[in-house]
C-alpha cells in the first residue's frame, strides 16, 4: 500500500508477515532470541494500533477534504458578491490546521513506539542502555571538541546512553541553526543536522586531535577551530584525500589514526551519508555524523509493526561503534 492507494480506499488489514532480521553470521541467533523475548510480544498490540491509526487517518483526510472544499466555496461566494478580491493564497490557510489535525493519530502512534519499543531494542546491547526522546548532551562539552560550526540555536532529540566493555557511549541527534540576513529579511539556516556520538575513554588524551572533512588544508587551517593546532599527515593516501587532520600532539595523533581506525570510521560513515568528522580531546572521542534522516524514527506507517528492520539497522550501527572501541583500545587503562 502507498499513499495514493490508501487515499483511494485500499483495504486496511493487519500484516503479520515477518520482515526478517539481518545480522552478521554468528549473531543472528542472539538477535532473534532477544527479539522473540522482548520485542515480538509487543508487535500484535502495535499492529492492531497501526491499523486503527490508518483508519482514523483516512477518515480525517476525507473529512478535511470536505471541510476545505466547503470553506473555499463559502469564501469564494462571499468574495465574488462583496468584490473583496481576496488573494488566492489566503484560500490555502485552512490547509495547515487541517493537516495538523489529520496527522495527529500517526504522530501519537510513532511516539508510543519510541516510548515502548526502542528501549527494548537498545536493551539488547546491555542492561544499562537507555533510550529517551528528551534527554540531551552537554553543549559545553560538545563545544570543547572544536567541531561545532558557528550556530545560534541547538535542538536535541532522541538520546541513547550505555556502556560497552566499561566505555560509556552517548548518542544524541542534534540540529544546529543560525540566523542569516538575506536582503532585508532574516532567515534560519541549518548548519548541521545529524548524530553526535561520544565515547568516553579510560585514558585521558595528551593532546587535542581533529579529523575534519577535506576542504583544502589552507581553509581548514585558517578556521577558528584549527588555528591553534598543527597539520598531521595520514598514513594512507586514500584517507588523506578525504580528511584533514590537525592536532596539538603529532605523536599521539599518528598513534590514534591508524589505517584500521580510519577504515572503521568510514564503515560507520557509510551507515549515514558518508559525511563524518571526529575529535579526540580530554578523555573523549566525539564523532559528528551528518545525516538528513531521523535515525530513531519508525519507518513507513504502511509497513507492518514487526520492528525487525529498525532492530537490524540499529544493531548494525552499534556494532560499528563497538568495533571502534576495540580498535582504539578505549577500554584499556594503558597510556599511549
Amino acid at each position: 500500500m502507498n499513499i495514493v492507494s490508501f487515499i483511494l480506499g485500499a483495504p486496511i488489514k493487519p500484516k503479520r508477515q515477518s520482515q526478517r532480521l539481518v545480522a552478521v553470521r554468528g549473531e543472528i541467533e542472539s538477535l532473534r532470541a532477544h527479539y522473540n523475548e522482548h520485542i515480538e510480544p509487543l508487535t500484535r498490540k502495535f499492529e492492531n494500533r497501526r491499523v486503527a491509526c490508518l483508519k482514523m487517518l483516512r477518515q480525517r483526510i476525507y473529512m478535511s477534504i470536505g471541510l476545505f472544499a466547503a470553506i473555499v466555496f463559502v469564501v469564494y461566494l462571499f468574495d465574488t458578491r462583496q468584490r473583496l478580491d481576496i488573494p488566492w493564497f489566503l484560500y490555502l490557510l485552512p490547509v495547515l490546521p487541517l493537516f495538523w489535525w489529520s496527522s495527529r493519530p500517526v504522530k501519537r502512534y510513532k511516539s508510543d513506539v519510541k516510548q515502548r519499543v526502542f528501549p527494548k531494542i537498545f536493551s539488547y546491547f546491555g542492561d544499562d542502555f537507555i533510550f529517551s526522546p528528551t534527554h540531551s548532551m552537554s553543549l559545553s562539552v560538545l563545544k570543547r571538541s572544536k567541531l561545532l560550526p558557528h550556530y545560534d540555536d541547538a535542538k536535541f532529540e532522541d538520546y541513547v546512553q550505555g556502556t560497552h566493555k566499561g566505555v560509556e557511549i552517548v548518542i544524541n541527534e542534534l540540529q544546529l541553526t543560525k540566523e542569516v540576513r538575506r536582503n532585508k529579511s532574516r532567515d534560519t539556516e541549518t548548519v548541521f543536522r545529524g548524530v553526535m556520538v561520544q565515547l568516553s575513554s579510560h585514558k585521558k588524551f595528551n593532546g587535542h586531535t581533529l579529523v575534519v572533512k577535506a576542504r583544502g588544508g589552507l581553509i581548514n587551517f585558517l578556521s577558528d577551530s584549527c588555528n591553534s593546532l598543527s597539520r598531521v599527515k595520514l598514513e594512507d593516501p586514500r584517507f588523506e584525500k578525504r580528511f584533514d587532520v590537525f592536532s596539538s600532539d603529532q605523536i599521539e595523533a599518528r598513534y590514534l589514526l591508524t589505517v584500521s581506525f580510519m577504515e572503521r570510521l568510514q564503515e560507520l560513515a557509510s551507515c549515514f551519508t558518508g559525511k563524518i568528522q571526529c575529535a579526540f580531546y580530554d578523555d573523549k572521542l566525539l564523532i559528528m555524523l551528518a545525516s538528513r534522516d531521523n535515525r530513531f524514527e519508525l519507518g513507513s506507517i504502511f509497513n507492518g509493526a514487526t520492528f525487525e528492520y529498525e532492530f537490524s539497522q540499529i544493531n548494525k550501527e552499534m556494532q560499528q561503534l563497538f568495533a571502534m572501541i576495540e580498535v582504539l583500545k578505549l577500554d584499556e587503562y594503558t597510556g599511549l
